[in-house]
């Protein structure tokens, strides 16, 4: 796979400039969409629904919500778009040498690209306000490989899941939608029943919005919660995607 690293790297490329191709506001889309969520999901879940914050690092619900939602929709982005990341490319997959892999590892690090330059914009934010910790960011040096390999992982899943049965790209919008809820992002784990707080740390977003959450805001390894399940499941996802896609990739052409 390493020689192949100067291709993937064209993909990304390609990915990114093509995404924003003829558009006036080219790349600063990538901090408009995000931000627009932002102010959104602010307005509703802190003035509307007035959510407390009460135990958490910061009292600004913008900052505690960006902290969740940067990863979340690298991770939306690059789960949804690796389903049809075969399908969109037939005439690359039915080359007989080319690896197939690279389709969705270009799509999923398309957009960790994206979230590491809000991160960027977040840093200076944080850093404006008066919010800003160095001791938690080396915790991102962990969060973003295992971010990664749950994200490929499931990319390669429903890649392979959608080259078969093309229902899939519709499900998982559907499926996606509801994990983002069933995940504390735009509220705090501490606020939900107790009954049901077990029940979203078998979710491993939990335990990755958490780890980034003590990133930016200056926690620490041992206060994120959930963080051997997180690894674990992102670890057996990676060799499950690369397992199946691998095993069934020799069948892509017959589909497409």
């Amino acid at each position: 796979m390493i020689r192949y690293l100067f291709l993937l790297k064209e993909f990304v490329r390609r990915d990114f400039e093509g995404r924003y191709a003829g558009s006036m506001l080219g790349f600063l889309w990538s901090l408009l969409q995000p931000g627009w969520q932002l102010l959104l999901f602010t307005f509703v879940f802190s003035t509307v629904l007035k959510i407390s914050l009460l135990g958490e690092r910061t009292e600004s619900f913008g900052i505690f919500l960006f902290c969740g939602l940067m990863p979340w929709l690298a991770f939306h982005e690059g789960v949804s778009r690796s389903s049809t990341a075969i399908t969109e490319n037939a005439n690359l997959v039915k080359k007989i040498h080319f690896p197939a892999e690279i389709l969705v590892l270009s799509v999923v690090l398309g957009g960790v690209v994206h979230q590491l330059i809000a991160s960027g914009l977040f840093l200076a934010v944080l850093l404006v306000v008066g919010e800003f910790h160095w001791k938690g960011l080396p915790l991102i040096a962990l969060a973003l490989p295992i971010q990664i390999a749950m994200t490929v992982g499931l990319g390669l899943i429903v890649a392979t899941a959608n080259t078969f049965f093309r229902d899939v790209g519709q499900l998982l919008g559907m499926v996606l939608m509801g994990w983002f809820y069933f995940t504390p992002i735009v509220y705090p784990l501490d606020q939900v029943p107790e009954d049901y707080q077990q029940m979203l740390l078998v979710n491993p977003m939990t335990a990755l919005v958490d780890l980034y959450r003590e990133a930016f805001l200056g926690g620490h390894l041992s206060a994120a919660r959930g963080l051997t399940w997180l690894t674990v499941t992102a670890a057996g996802v990676m060799v499950v995607g690369l397992w199946l896609f691998r095993r069934m990739k020799p069948l892509f052409p017959d589909e497409l």
